[in-house]
């Protein structure tokens, strides 16, 4: 008699079914989802940061562009397995993550920040990847989400063998990584060569996140919230805290596969089980973070200075509006075809001009907007490191919108717009409660808005994996696109940012007073909380506006109040100014050079703004040093 689990017969097709399909898929998910645990657990343990994982490190995301470049490559490829092409992309990034880390002192919030610039700029290199190569990269769209069905057993060999062989080397350096998580001066009285043994987790951390990514997909949240979920059981030993997360990793993700497979079945549509995994996972770290409380730093201002003020006035004023009247003519009047380029005449080309102006308008009013949100975000929450992407509002947004155009099959713009002001609404209140409760803890803010972030990106996966034809072009707004925009829709724009400059400009002592914290304002008789709800809500309005018009677009609204301030922009009136020419500088630029650059194909301006954003962010995190920080 045959055993159908170990060696079915072949001619019964269920046998055959559950043991090269469905009990691989039980295996990987366990192993998989154990994997991305202990990786985080490991990271988050020799980084001494509650924010380190392999999604907000950019070791998933660096993972996944390297494998669409070695799926281009096309049989040139094959001279290394994918693991190693996935290897090579995951180093990069990490390593780059962990340069800035060093020059910060591997400050838990400006560690994130950088991990997560450098996933959205490569997020955004592989978007534009997909674009100019659907039918190559057309998987990316689901194994971007984590996708866990299986015809073999060859994953799960895999998965299995660079679990055993990554869990037996980190408990054997379990002595090492307590040190680590302690302190670098304990480590080292002790004999420890602190840098050589943290680069060697996480190389080890590296290196099975890449194996998970090469054989599955992206599978956000797990390696995030399942150590901090570990941590409030408070193991006596790091191994026990190394083989808990590893456990309940596997389980959530097993529990997300079994649950995506139900949600296909119930709603006959594919869902991935990576998105799963994130839909349920932020409310649990939502609830975790609700309870816990983080290592507190001082309120700083968003706009802090080093004891000298010196405002640029009028004078920077003067240069940027001179700057944007250049880049927008030069955006209207200047094209390229097949033959070279040209310089376009309004008055014999009419036709081609009025087409021309509502784009380009457009790109400039989005960038102002978001960048006035941006601006508004990092007031209201008291850091420079908010912003209205990284909180979650133009997730909101994004969502909101998705969610009417692909399940309500809304298609009047109008409605659409309303979606995303609800969706983005939404996203403000939650950040602002949080913000309120966590205003010292701007590790917590920036987790809770990752989190969040995280959970509508989810839903838009979903959305976008059961699309079929409708996510290409979607995923062309997604990415930023000025394309569509109308005059009436810039009209609209314009009309909602002049009003909105004149309430900032009408409140602009209650803002400046809110920025230097609760009790300044508080002592005054400021009523706090208006002021704040009121702000973020214009705030949320500006990012689905601007997101309605052409998509989201990442990094204009945390670099231009930094460019602001670096071009010593002080006094608020003069920040609002510089930072919505700087917005309508970077956005117009933008979308002239997607125009322009691979003419006759066109790369959406929120790409080339999300590259270019998230590259000068980089830069500019990391030449900030902090006392103490590594040279």
């Amino acid at each position: 008699m045959r055993l159908g689990l170990f060696d079915p017969p072949e001619d019964v097709f269920a046998a055959v079914m559950f043991h090269y399909a469905t009990l691989p898929r039980i295996v990987v998910s366990l192993v998989a989802g154990a994997s991305l645990g202990l990786a985080g657990a490991a990271m988050q343990a020799v980084l001494r940061n509650p924010l380190a994982s392999p999604t907000t490190l950019g070791v998933s995301a660096g993972a996944q562009f390297a494998l669409a470049l070695a799926a281009l490559a096309g049989p040139a490829a094959t001279v290394l397995p994918r693991e190693a092409w996935s290897l090579c992309g995951a180093l990069a990034a990490t390593g780059l993550v962990y340069l800035i880390g060093r020059r910060t002192g591997f400050e838990p919030a400006r560690l994130a920040l950088a991990g997560m610039a450098i996933t959205l700029f490569l997020s955004a290199a592989s978007a534009a990847l997909i674009l100019f190569n659907e039918q190559q990269l057309a998987f990316l769209f689901l194994w971007g989400s984590g996708h866990l069905a299986q015809s073999d057993w060859t994953s799960a060999t895999i998965l299995i063998a660079a679990f055993v062989a990554a869990l037996a080397a980190l408990i054997a350096a379990s002595r090492a990584i307590g040190l680590l998580a302690v302190g670098d001066q304990l480590a080292a009285s002790v004999g420890l060569k602190t840098e050589t043994a943290r680069l060697a987790v996480l190389l080890l951390a590296v290196a099975l996140t890449a194996c998970v990514v090469t054989r599955i997909g992206v599978v956000g949240f797990v390696g995030l919230a399942i150590p901090a979920i570990v941590r409030l059981c408070r193991p006596r030993s790091v191994a026990r805290s190394l083989l808990a997360s590893a456990v309940l990793g596997g389980l959530a993700l097993f529990a997300a596969d079994a649950l995506a497979q139900l949600s296909s079945e119930l709603t006959g549509r594919l869902v991935p089980a990576g998105a799963v995994t994130a839909l349920f996972g932020a409310p649990v770290l939502f609830v975790l973070l609700s309870r816990t409380r983080l290592p507190a730093r001082p309120h700083q201002p968003a706009g802090h200075t080093d004891g000298r003020f010196h405002d640029a006035g009028l004078g920077l004023l003067a240069g940027l509006a001179a700057t944007l009247v250049v880049v927008a003519a030069a955006a209207l009047l200047i094209g390229r075809t097949g033959a070279g380029w040209e310089l376009l005449a309004p008055s014999g080309d009419g036709a081609l001009f009025l087409a021309r102006l509502p784009r380009v308008a457009g790109a400039l009013l989005a960038g102002a907007a978001i960048a006035l949100s941006g601006l508004l975000v990092q007031k209201i929450v008291g850091n420079d490191l908010a912003s209205p992407e990284l909180l979650g509002i133009s997730n909101g947004a994004a969502a909101g919108i998705v969610f009417s155009a692909l399940v309500l099959g809304v298609l009047s713009r109008t409605a659409l717009l309303l979606s995303g002001i609800v969706g983005a609404l939404g996203a403000t209140l939650v950040v602002l409660w949080f913000a309120r409760r966590h205003r010292d803890q701007i590790a917590a803010v920036l987790l809770a808005g990752i989190a969040l972030g995280v959970f509508l990106d989810s839903i838009i996966r979903i959305a976008l994996a059961t699309a079929s034809m409708q996510a290409v072009a979607l995923l062309t707004w997604l990415s930023g696109s000025s394309v569509l925009v109308s005059l009436p829709e810039v009209l609209g724009l314009g009309l909602l940012l002049a009003a909105t400059v004149a309430v900032v400009l009408a409140f602009r002592r209650p803002v400046a007073l809110i920025d230097l914290g609760a009790e300044v304002p508080q002592a005054l008789g400021l009523k706090v909380r208006a002021v704040q709800t009121g702000m973020l809500a214009l705030a949320a309005l500006l990012a689905s506006a601007a997101t309605m018009v052409i998509g989201p677009l990442s990094f204009v609204g945390l670099l231009a109040p930094h460019l602001a301030r670096a071009l010593r922009a002080r006094r608020l009136a003069v920040q609002v100014a510089a930072t919505l020419l700087l917005g309508a500088i970077v956005m117009t630029l933008s979308d002239f050079v997607g125009r322009v650059a691979m003419a006759p194909w066109q790369v959406p301006g929120g790409l080339v703004a999300g590259l270019v954003g998230s590259l000068g962010f980089i830069l500019l995190t990391s030449r900030r040093r902090v006392a103490g920080a590594g040279a």
